[in-house]
Parts: structure tokens; sequence; C-alpha cells
């Protein structure tokens, strides 16, 4: 069984095929079927299913070494990791935090490379953008990450 990245048009399922693009991970990828008993998004392959969110991100980086999409350091890594996380807490202004992070003149949400924070947010900023106005800070940051030819074949 080839390994297969199983979607549907969720904001999960979004994060995790714009990933599995920008890494370029030798997957096939399918729309989730009415009636699956696993929701989507969720990865197969002969010797393992991974249908947690968390662990999938965390394996795809580990399993397809391509474009690497965290930091080479450990301390960076793991400070990178938990501000994905952020982007789930109710608790927080996570426009203000965008907004603050790009009034520094940082070009994406950890510095001058793209990373795996960049498609946190930038999922995150798909549906924000449809309901709410945003500062033109955020509106070229969105440009400049939503014209990646990943997250529009992601975005499909």
């Amino acid at each position: 069984m080839k390994p297969t990245l199983v979607a549907d048009h969720g904001l999960d399922s979004l994060l995790i095929h714009w990933l599995v693009l920008e890494k370029e991970c030798p997957l096939d990828v399918e729309q989730q079927l009415p009636g699956d008993l696993i929701k989507a998004p969720y990865y197969v392959d002969s010797d393992i299913l991974i249908y947690d969110h968390a662990t999938l991100v965390q394996f795809l980086q580990e399993r397809y070494p391509g474009e690497q999409l965290l930091p080479a350091d450990p301390v960076s890594r793991a400070q990178l990791r938990q501000a994905c996380t952020l982007v789930s807490d109710p608790d927080v202004n996570l426009y203000a935090e965008v907004e603050e992070i790009l009034a520094t003149g940082s070009e994406h949400m950890a510095g001058r490379e793209f990373t795996l924070l960049d498609i946190y947010i930038g999922t995150w900023l798909s549906e924000y953008v449809l309901l709410h106005p945003i500062s033109a800070a955020v509106a070229n940051y969105w440009k400049r990450i939503s014209s990646r030819s990943a997250f529009k074949v992601a975005s499909q």
C-alpha cells in the first residue's frame, strides 16, 4: 500500500495537506469517503495509521526529511512547536500576535524563513480573512503565503 493522506475540506486537512505539499512527500492524497470511520485528516501506510493531528505533523517532519520546516536548533524547534500549539488556543488573541510579529519587519512568523508556523498561521488566516477586516501588513503577509503553489493546491 502506498502511503496515503486522507483529507476532507476542514482546516486540519488543509494544514496537513499544505505541509505534505511543501515537504514534497511522496503520498497519494485522497478525499475522505462518506461513512469513513476515522475523521480526516489521517495518514495510512502498510505499517501505520496516524489520525492524531499533532502526531501526524511530527511524523511527517521526521519520516519525510525533504523541505525542513523546523529550525535545526532544538531550542528554536521547541519554541516554534510551542507557538504552533497557540494557534488553536482560544485565550490567545492570534490576530494581535500576528500583527505584532509583522510590525517587527519579519517576513514570516518565525523570521526570514518560511516554517511550519507559517502553515499554521496561514491555515488560520484562510478562514479569518473571510470574516474580518485585516490590516495592510497582514494583507501583504496573507498575499505572500497564499500565493505559494502548495497552498493553492491544498486549498482547492
